[in-house]
């Protein structure tokens, strides 16, 4: 996933240096006339689509030994934590690690919650390999924009029309490996949050994995499943409102999510009885208003972080689902604390679960898995602390209530 841009490097006014100077003389030339191209890698994490690194390529052969990590400076505050040297090119290798628990204020975020580019700009001296050329530093350059990973193009981009309201609704669709028309498969309908209501192609599949996990080859090598992606872009809020209301109403945005559910199954080898919905922060909402209004519609759904109310909670007393949300996220926590109540008011029994946001992999298996031994239809799992994203960007990579999901049928 590379993608090259050619950036000016004033070759003549270099050829022009060399002529005046002696050979044996050292050359400082500004980096803006050395840095020939730029590259940079992505992939997707699960907090989001992030580069992995960027390459900077030189005129000259660069000597190893004159580069490290502190040269540069990623403007978009990146932590750069190796360099590797290779000929002309000098790649910045990008530390990926989940940074969503330490970022609380995610409302003051602009534009898309995930990277599409990236300013590096090079600080320190730099030298050839002969040593007889210095690029000095001070000079910024902005990578290309970050390209889809494989596992997004995978997905095909489309859209469905409801003809009641005249609302388009775009989404994206993953067919399974082998498709073919004899067979059923179970549908997995991913909404996600508020934050990705925009009009870029394939925006709702960039924040986080909360769609892509279920394409994945461990995942579809288990539970093979068609995987559609609803994104509610800028022109569908601004003609049609929003996508999801305070009071827990249906809107057009929802009853468009129903159809397409229903069209999607009736031209798609679709299992009925193993529909499942998977929703994040606006996602989770939906999820819930079209599971009041459409009781039968899904087998099982996982809800993470949900903030606005549902006009009847107990109307869903009735579901399987898997709540999740972050004690450090107070909108989510006191929504799901109204919401088990109002489920267990109803009758329901309602599986608890806390644990720290901080445990590894398995540590967070096997606190899952305690909450599944409860053998409830409705499970709530919180952790201790976090915030709004950092819910859904640990939860997908918990291979147990992934499990859970598949297991649940109507």
């Amino acid at each position: 996933m590379s993608v090259r841009k050619i950036v000016p490097a004033g070759l003549a006014m270099m050829a022009a240096l060399c002529v005046a100077a002696s050979a044996a003389s050292v050359k400082r030339i500004p980096a803006s006339e050395g840095i020939e191209e730029v590259s940079v890698e992505s992939d997707l994490f699960e907090d989001g689509l992030k580069a992995t690194s960027v390459t900077l390529s030189y005129v000259k052969k660069i000597l190893p030994e004159s580069v490290t990590p502190d040269d540069y400076r990623i403007d978009e505050g990146r932590v750069i934590k190796d360099v590797q040297v290779k000929g002309k090119d000098v790649t910045l290798v990008l530390d990926c690690s989940n940074k969503l628990l330490a970022e609380p204020d995610w409302n003051s975020l602009e534009d898309l919650p995930y990277e599409t580019q990236l300013t590096v700009t090079q600080t320190g001296e730099v030298s050839s390999s002969n040593a007889k050329t210095i690029f000095t530093g001070s000079y910024s350059v902005i990578t290309p924009k970050l390209s889809w990973p494989d596992i997004v193009k995978s997905f095909g981009e489309k859209s469905d029309i409801d003809n009641s309201s005249g609302l388009r609704l775009r989404y994206s669709i993953y067919q399974p490996d082998g498709y073919f028309d004899g067979w059923n498969y179970p549908l997995v309908v991913f909404i996600p949050d508020e934050h990705v209501n925009s009009d870029a192609p394939k925006a709702a599949l960039l924040q986080g994995q909360g769609a892509t996990v279920w394409a994945t080859k461990q995942e579809q090598s288990k539970h093979k499943c068609i995987v559609i992606s609803v994104q509610y872009t800028l022109a569908n809020e601004q003609e049609y409102g929003p996508f999801v209301r305070e009071d827990g109403s249906m809107t057009k945005g929802l009853s468009a999510v129903r159809l397409l559910i229903e069209r999607i199954c009736k031209s798609y080898r679709v299992d009925g009885n193993r529909i499942y919905g998977v929703g994040q922060g606006q996602g989770a909402n939906a999820l819930m208003t079209l599971s009041e209004n459409n009781p039968d519609l899904f087998a099982a759904s996982i809800l993470v972080a949900p903030q606005k109310q549902v006009s009847d909670p107990a109307r869903l007393a009735g579901q399987k689902m898997w709540l999740q949300v972050c004690e450090g996220d107070s909108a989510a926590y006191s929504r799901a604390n109204l919401l088990t109540d109002a489920w267990e008011n109803a009758g329901a029994k309602v599986a608890y679960g806390k644990w720290s946001p901080a445990l590894d992999g398995r540590q967070a298996e096997a606190e899952a898995a305690k909450i599944v031994a409860q053998k409830a239809p409705i499970n709530c799992g919180v952790f201790d602390g976090g915030n709004h994203p950092y819910t859904w960007s640990r939860i997908y990579g918990i291979e147990g209530i992934r499990d859970w999901l598949f297991r649940q049928h109507k």
